[in-house]
């Protein structure tokens, strides 16, 4: 079975951080999604349930113990979403290849997204120390 990460345009940035362990996408705390008309594309920002096993030396200086990822969804072909009407979103995210697309859904009580794309990337990963 696939994990997400094989579904990156380049999954570097991911792997030179988690090197074989793997974030999973359950439980992540939505920060933002962010439409683009350029593209189109979607980008959603979120904090990751998994801290790295052995996290960069810098993250361990400033004792950050959160991971925040921003996946971008590019050239998107569809998208449905209903909710986004409270401040705080934890939700399970899954991504999936059908028919040379990525569907990319995230579930929630209180969120249903679901965006078909052609490429899926990372935007940026960073780390902060959450309280």
């Amino acid at each position: 079975m696939k994990l997400w990460t094989d579904y990156l345009v380049d999954s570097q940035h991911i792997d030179s951080i988690y090197h074989d362990d793997k974030p999973s996408l359950n439980n992540v705390d939505i920060h933002e999604i962010i439409f683009h008309r350029d593209g189109p594309k979607i980008s959603i920002r979120m904090n990751l349930n998994e801290y790295p096993s052995s996290p960069p030396k810098k993250w361990v200086l400033q004792k950050f113990n959160t991971v925040q990822l921003t996946l971008t969804l590019i050239d998107i072909k569809d998208v449905n979403m209903s909710g986004w009407i409270n401040t705080n979103y934890v939700a399970d995210a899954s991504i999936e290849i059908i028919n040379d697309n990525i569907f990319m859904k995230l579930d929630s009580v209180s969120l249903k997204f679901i965006a078909k794309a052609k490429f899926m990337d990372v935007e940026s990963i960073v780390s902060y120390m959450k309280k």
